[in-house]
């Protein structure tokens, strides 16, 4: 196998793994912006997010805007209206 063919290989599994996020569908909407979501190569995650997302539709994790707790904690009033609890 020479240099050239080397870097093909190299190149081919680099694509791979920076491309290679795993995909979550959307199996519902808990409360506003919040997501219950499923990979069948990694499990069920729960998300809280800013961006409205498509029950059935599959997204890509990094692609969707994750609020974080630290986030949430930082800033609350941005993120009043997403944990508003009604009475």
């Amino acid at each position: 196998m020479d240099h050239i063919d080397k870097m093909k290989r190299l190149l081919v599994i680099l694509f791979f793994f920076l491309t290679g996020c795993a995909k979550y569908q959307v199996v519902s909407e808990v409360r506003i912006n919040l997501y219950h979501l499923h990979s069948p190569k990694h499990g069920t995650e729960i998300i809280l997010t800013n961006q409205e997302l498509e029950v059935g539709k599959w997204y890509k994790i990094n692609q969707i805007d994750v609020v974080t707790v630290n986030e949430m904690n930082k800033n609350p009033n941005k993120y009043k209206k997403l944990y508003k609890v009604e009475k």
